[in-house]
């Protein structure tokens, strides 16, 4: 989705404000950005499902955006208000760009690298495809440096595609376009049933997290109640999944397309790296930190202090 599609559908949903049975003020219409369907989003979709964000005056529309890079533009632009990929987040922010992380739903990315079933190590990626987000990416950031640790250039011996979110790049390794790519589990699961290989666990390498909430620190300083009353309605999403397994594994099966087995330990995954009140210790955003500073080769001077890159002070009003 282009910046121009993006900045028209604000537009759109923008008026789309209106009263709700038992409120006596119009629900403020926000905006949050996701590049695909993935275990850590569960909270937010029961926020919105079971109208958790129309109690705190709400109404939140889930906007999916394929390139995160894009997301990044769009949200330093004031185009979208939050947004759910916090490796992304972290990355722009280590950049010098104005974004904030203020909640984390999943402190650990559960990346593995898929390749078409005639590969059998990183090491045969050489002369490949490989799909990625975006190539601004924290995720392409990543591979590169899964390719070095494996004996590859990644400027010179693969090529790198723009695909967008994880489905969309378990979509082009169906059809062939690509060799590899990195998908979130569980979508690893179904191609590996049809004989896609298991390249690597990307966290055996690095660890960051994945999913949460960030917005751009200018949004944050005009609108400290909504970002606060944003906060309090993932926070009971957050509450709903951990006291409801049934109903949550349910909504996974059809949400993420898993069979039962696999919808268990997804919800199981999440339940293990979701942090209490959705503020991870800071050791989780300066693993991303770290990260984003080899993968940009900055030197420590050139590193922005954590304050600079999370905010907990939105989460700590919301409890």
């Amino acid at each position: 989705m282009s910046r121009h599609k993006i900045l028209t559908l604000v537009a759109l949903t923008s008026v789309v404000i209106f009263s709700q049975p038992g409120f006596s003020q119009p629900l403020k219409t926000v905006t949050m950005a996701r590049t695909t369907g993935s275990i850590g989003m569960l909270p937010l979709e029961f926020s919105v499902n079971r109208g958790y964000f129309k109690r705190q005056g709400l109404d939140v529309q889930l906007i999916t955006v394929r390139q995160s890079d894009v997301i990044i533009a769009a949200t330093v632009g004031g185009e979208l208000n939050f947004m759910d990929i916090i490796p992304t987040a972290i990355l722009a922010s280590v950049r010098g760009l104005p974004i904030r992380t203020i909640a984390v739903v999943l402190k650990r990315a559960p990346y593995v690298l898929i390749g078409q079933p005639n590969l059998r190590s990183p090491a045969e990626l050489k002369g490949k495809k490989i799909g990625v987000s975006s190539v601004g990416g924290m995720s392409a950031y990543l591979v590169r440096e899964i390719l070095a640790r494996n004996g590859l250039n990644p400027d010179r011996d693969v090529t790198f595609l723009a695909i967008g979110g994880t489905s969309a790049r378990s979509a082009a390794l169906f059809g062939g376009t690509i060799d590899a790519a990195l998908v979130v589990a569980p979508d690893n699961y179904p191609l590996e049933r049809k004989g896609y290989r298991r390249l690597l666990l990307a966290s055996d390498y690095v660890n960051y997290p994945l999913s949460g909430v960030a917005a751009s620190a200018d949004f944050l300083a005009k609108n400290k109640p909504v970002a606060i009353a944003f906060i309090k309605g993932l926070l009971e999403g957050a509450k709903f999944v951990r006291q409801n397994k049934s109903d949550s594994i349910t909504f996974i099966k059809s949400y993420l397309k898993v069979p039962d087995d696999e919808a268990e330990k997804s919800y199981d995954f999440l339940i293990k790296e979701m942090p209490p009140d959705l503020i991870p210790e800071d050791a989780v955003i300066r693993a991303g930190i770290d990260f984003a500073q080899s993968a940009l080769k900055l030197s420590p001077e050139a590193v922005p202090d954590i304050s600079k890159v999370r905010d907990w002070s939105f989460a700590e009003a919301a409890r």
